[in-house]
């Protein structure tokens, strides 16, 4: 009876044998790396690796027993997944995580590594880990990534292209009009003017010659011809129509020369003949962009320019005041119907000159002003704003003058965008 269950045991004893030596096997044969740290003991040490593991790391079985598979981070240790390791390890749970581990000889890789508690009833006993080599899934990956990068810069490139060349386009038809209606309203006014300059001293003859032939009347002492002329005196109200010529003559110049001045102001603002980087006045180009603006000005907005004593910066005039002319318009519509005030300063700080443009408008949120110059970006309603305005003039800014725009708001408080333009342009 003994005999019987004593090879009833030796048996069991085989068959659990050859269970352990299927497992250390199959272990053995797995190309993941397999490791179990015992968590009874301080610091996790390993009590088991698999040839796989070896394989992988480059470590043989002396170097990495009793100790805490962190070696495999070296001076790597700033990782989110080991932050991650040691939440699980904490609360004795599962996790799966990639690494960035090296190998004895210091070469890199990318460690994808599942991390499984082992319990007996409540007690945590050990950690099993699985790790696989994902060097080259990883490598494909961020390949991936780099050319959906370039991709994606490739077409803001496009994009950016686009605007611009959108903005060429209505910079030359804009340009191609103003200086167009500039040469049609002149023509007419200089001969206009002409006229009128001629017109005065024709004025001065016909009175002169009208008060000669009176006097000589009064001197011949003759009662009709006296009464004739006193009539017609009065009927023709000789008195005001002398009086009032000069100022009305006066009064038509002036006003012929205020014309010749707005057709000044929209052949400098439009300066087809300026593409290229010369020395100007910015608050020439500042006052002849506000009176191409002038009809967008309610009643109740007041423009303040403190741009006193700015030297004169090499720049693309053209392109500035197309600048210029978005952001007082931009502040024209942030006010709206309401009174307020557009402010527009100016400084130089010896490499820079810096351009602040200040309204007591709406003001915009911080969503808003992170956005503001991203292409195609808009608050206004559909149809009424095309998106570009800001996203052209950061370009002509920054690409086109080597300088920085920024806005600062509070909402409901104004705006103001700050505008540095250096001296020197960057080679």
């Amino acid at each position: 009876m003994s005999l019987g269950i004593e090879s009833i045991i030796e048996g069991q004893i085989q068959h659990i044998q050859q269970e352990l030596r299927l497992h250390d096997r199959a272990m053995a044969a797995s190309s993941c790396g397999i490791t179990i740290a015992d968590a009874q003991r301080p610091d996790l040490p390993l009590i088991y690796v698999n040839d796989a593991f070896i394989t992988i790391t480059g470590y043989t079985r002396k170097e990495v027993m009793d100790r805490n598979c962190r070696f495999l981070q070296s001076d790597d240790r700033d990782q989110p997944a080991v932050d991650e390791i040691r939440r699980a390890i904490r609360m004795g749970t599962h996790c799966k995580v990639l690494l960035r581990n090296y190998r004895k000889d210091g070469t890199f890789f990318w460690n994808e590594l599942f991390m499984s508690p082992l319990y007996e009833g409540d007690l945590l006993t050990h950690f099993i880990g699985i790790q696989t080599d994902v060097t080259a899934r990883e490598e494909a990956r961020q390949q991936v990534i780099q050319k959906q990068r370039a991709l994606e810069a490739a077409l803001a490139e496009l994009r950016e292209t686009q605007v611009m060349l959108i903005h060429a386009e209505k910079m030359n038809a804009l340009g191609q009009m103003v200086a167009g209606v500039a040469h049609e309203i002149n023509n007419p006014i200089s001969f206009v003017n002409s006229n009128i300059h001629a017109l005065k001293p024709m004025v001065v003859d016909i009175v002169a010659a009208y008060t000669s032939l009176e006097q000589l009347a009064q001197r011949t002492d003759t009662s009709d011809i006296s009464r004739a002329i006193e009539t017609l005196r009065k009927d023709a109200d000789i008195d005001f129509l002398v009086e009032d010529l000069d100022d009305l003559i006066d009064t038509s110049l002036a006003g012929l020369d205020r014309v010749r001045k707005i057709v000044q102001e929209l052949r400098t603002f439009s300066r087809l003949d300026e593409a290229e980087y010369k020395l100007a006045d910015l608050r020439e180009n500042v006052e002849s962009t506000l009176l191409i603006a002038q009809v967008a000005l309610n009643k109740g907005i007041q423009v303040h320019l403190k741009l006193d004593d700015l030297p004169e910066i090499k720049c693309r005039p053209a392109e500035l005041n197309q600048v210029f002319l978005n952001l007082i318009l931009n502040a024209v519509q942030a006010i709206g119907e309401q009174a307020g005030t557009i402010t527009i300063a100016g400084r130089d700080t010896g490499v820079a000159i810096v351009l602040t443009f200040t309204d007591t408008g709406c003001g915009m949120s911080p969503d808003v002003m992170k956005n503001i110059f991203n292409p195609f970006f808009t608050t206004k309603p559909i149809g009424v704003g095309t998106g570009l305005g800001l996203t052209i003039a950061y370009k002509i800014i920054t690409a086109g003058h080597g300088g920085t725009i920024d806005v600062a708001s509070i909402l409901g408080h104004g705006t103001t965008f700050t505008i540095h333009l250096p001296k020197e342009m960057p080679e």
